[in-house]
């Protein structure tokens, strides 16, 4: 009885087993958060990603909407006189009367020119809206492809993306303008001689050519900005420790997160597809100086008829009141686009929300948009 000698033996080997299993489960648990932490910055870095690089194209998109714009502000809408109406409806040269042998700034078609030709000016307008198009259009097949490689990138044998939306086109949420672009030809109709070195062209137009849609505006999707990502942990081939012994496993781990793109200023894109560009200082006035050269020419012609007597005084009387009242509405339009309550075009929409600009940020993941 007096020798006590290992009597703690037993409690100092429980105390081991014990000490043992608390450092393979702290060990455990730290594999287990490390692993977590790793798929959610990954998770974060796709999305942040995908948003950023949505955020830099609907900022492109934004600015060759504006370019569009501003190239059909040039085009117009014309009766009698050139009308500053800013309408795609219908983008063509100057189909009023050419006098005195004058030449518009914005047509090539001159004195001598006869019958058909469409204005060089018209032709380059629709060539350079056609080439914004396709500028957009390979910029939206760049984002598109991004899209796909992020996800192709991140697939690996250890993880299983989900991106939503699953497909990038629905996340853009823009649609073409589908109202379209009527262009415009000048038609010369035979020229008048007044005298052997003073004539004039009437001219009219004609229908030259159609675009079946313009510029972006905002579809029924457009709020549905966030981008969701889902990073599941394939089966996981790594043991815990003393799994048998403890007859546990390593759970599956599944990490969410969502990024979106955001512009505090505004979206950059009208709401409603319509026919108006908008318009600018410098297009607007480009327009005026055109307007008033042409009044000009008119008001020459008017006064030369006179001097032909009474029966071409009536006629040129008439001609006077036309020109006038075409002139004061062609003012009345440039004034009405002037005016901040129409701001719905790709003009004023790129201007107002610009300052803003896209950017992206981590938001939070839900079944919200």
């Amino acid at each position: 009885m007096k020798n006590n000698k290992g009597q703690t033996l037993y409690y100092f080997l429980i105390l081991v087993v014990i000490l043992v299993i608390s450092c393979a489960m702290m060990l455990n648990i730290a594999n287990l958060i490390r692993n977590r932490m790793i798929m959610q910055n990954k998770a974060d870095n796709i999305a942040l990603s995908l948003a950023t690089h949505k955020a830099r194209v609907l900022n492109f998109l934004g600015g060759t909407n504006y370019l569009m714009g501003t190239v059909l502000s040039l085009g117009m809408n014309p009766r009698g006189i050139q009308l500053s109406s800013y309408s795609t409806d219908a983008i063509g040269g100057f189909p009023a009367t050419m006098l005195l042998s004058s030449e518009n700034p914005f047509s090539d078609l001159k004195h001598k020119t006869f019958y058909n030709k469409q204005d060089s000016g018209v032709k380059k307008i629709k060539q350079m809206v056609d080439s914004l198009q396709k500028i957009q259009d390979a910029a939206i097949k760049g984002y598109n492809i991004y899209y796909l490689s992020i996800l192709k990138d991140n697939i690996s044998k250890d993880y299983n993306v989900i991106l939503l939306p699953s497909k990038p086109e629905k996340n853009l949420g823009l649609k073409r303008n589908s109202k379209g672009i009527q262009y415009y030809s000048t038609v010369n109709v035979p020229c008048v001689h007044l005298s052997s070195d003073k004539h004039f062209h009437f001219l009219k137009r004609d229908k030259y050519k159609k675009s079946d849609y313009s510029w972006f505006v905002e579809g029924n999707r457009f709020s549905e900005q966030k981008i969701k990502v889902i990073l599941t942990q394939k089966s996981d081939n790594k043991k815990p420790l003393f799994a048998k012994l403890l007859g546990i496993n390593y759970p599956r781990i599944t990490v969410f997160s969502a990024a979106a793109p955001y512009n505090a200023k505004g979206s950059m894109f009208p709401k409603k597809e319509d026919t108006f560009t908008g318009v600018t200082k410098t297009t607007g006035s480009l327009v005026e100086i055109a307007s008033a050269k042409q009044l000009g020419l008119m008001a020459k012609a008017v006064a030369h008829i006179f001097s032909f007597g009474p029966p071409a005084a009536v006629v040129a009387t008439a001609a006077e009141i036309a020109i006038t009242v075409n002139y004061a509405e062609s003012k009345r339009n440039t004034a009405k686009l002037f005016n901040k309550n129409n701001e719905d075009n790709p003009i004023d929409a790129y201007l107002n929300s610009k300052t803003g600009g896209w950017a992206a940020h981590l938001v939070p993941y839900s079944d919200k948009p």
